[in-house]
């Protein structure tokens, strides 16, 4: 009689929070990747022209799509949090010269419900829940994004900035006074 792996070690899968870890994980790398600099050349240095024509090729793909960076955002920190109950989370903060932002990106631990007899990984984790803040530089929020559910692999550098276009339409940066008439 043939028997299967895992009736020898019953444990040979990861925990639903190693899963959820991992999904998060990628999710950090690929957005902190969105503000990777492009490596500085001394100005005197000797290219060849397959270099020049290559480097053009990239910015004009660049020029199509707005970035985050074109936007004026800089990421000043992203951080991989597993301390909460209910659910882990990666939380990114960003700042230009006017606000700063918090990006909360959470999956709840219930999302998994392992079964002994189905393969799991992290790759089957589809969906997240995220929240976008806008702050002033005293610390007062300004406005709110979320919480939303979306497709994880919908979570791309186009959705953040459209993301941020939304956020900060529906709470513009001018801030109205009220003058009363008399």
């Amino acid at each position: 009689m043939i028997k299967k792996f895992s009736q020898y070690n019953e444990n040979f899968q990861d925990t639903p929070e190693e899963y959820i870890k991992t999904a998060l994980m990628k999710i950090k790398n690929k957005i902190d990747g969105f503000f990777e600099k492009e490596p500085e050349r001394d100005p005197n240095e000797v290219i060849s022209m397959s270099q020049a024509i290559e480097q053009g090729k990239k910015k004009s793909k660049k020029d199509k799509n707005m970035s985050l960076s074109d936007m004026g955002l800089s990421i000043e920190s992203s951080e991989l949090s597993k301390y909460s109950a209910l659910y882990d989370n990666v939380t990114f903060k960003f700042s230009d010269p006017e606000f700063w932002y918090n990006l909360y990106i959470t999956i709840p631990l219930n999302y998994i419900e392992m079964d002994k007899e189905s393969d799991f990984s992290d790759t089957d984790i589809e969906e997240c829940s995220i929240k976008f803040k806008k702050y002033n530089y005293e610390n007062n929020i300004i406005g709110q994004l979320g919480p939303r559910k979306v497709k994880i692999e919908d979570i791309d550098e186009t959705f953040l900035v459209d993301l941020k276009i939304e956020l900060d339409e529906d709470f513009p940066s001018e801030e109205e006074e009220f003058e009363i008439e008399t």
